[in-house]
């Protein structure tokens, strides 16, 4: 059993759990798409369904990143280097970032109600904990021993 409690793989289950927590943020963007809650103003008239189109953007991106993340934690040890960990890292500042970035710049830019910012607390911590748990398998030099990688 204690084999199986490796530094990787409690990075790895606390990132799914954050992901898995985070389909329900996921799926309510989804639910926007063809509400008529979330056309753009009439003022608009170029693009009054855009906003959709943002919408279906940002899922297909999620799923990127999640996909992206995964893998990297998934990849063969002659693969973890310090640029892939960085890599991951970016991947899941790019998908948690918009939660909180443009709220200092902007009141409507923030999540619409305590039970979402909640919602996206804990789906972002968990990943976030796990990235930083697992750097210094992507440190070969932090573990004392030198990988050599092509």
């Amino acid at each position: 059993m204690q084999q199986y409690l490796t530094r990787m793989n409690i990075a790895r289950a606390l990132t799914i759990l954050g992901f898995v927590i985070g389909l329900r943020s996921v799926y309510f963007t989804w639910s926007h798409i063809g509400s008529d809650l979330f056309l753009m103003t009439p003022e608009s008239p170029l693009a009054t369904t855009h906003s959709w189109h943002h919408f279906f953007r940002e899922i297909f991106g999620d799923f990127g990143a999640m996909i992206g993340v995964l893998m990297l934690l998934w990849a063969p040890e002659r693969l973890r280097a310090p640029m892939t960990w960085w890599v991951m890292l970016v991947l899941l500042l790019g998908f948690y970032a918009p939660f909180w970035a443009g709220t200092p710049f902007m009141a409507a830019l923030a999540a619409p109600s305590l039970n979402a910012e909640i919602q996206h607390l804990i789906m972002a911590l968990p990943p976030l904990i796990a990235v930083f748990l697992v750097r210094k398998e992507y440190y070969p030099a932090a573990q004392g021993a030198a990988r050599v990688t092509t």
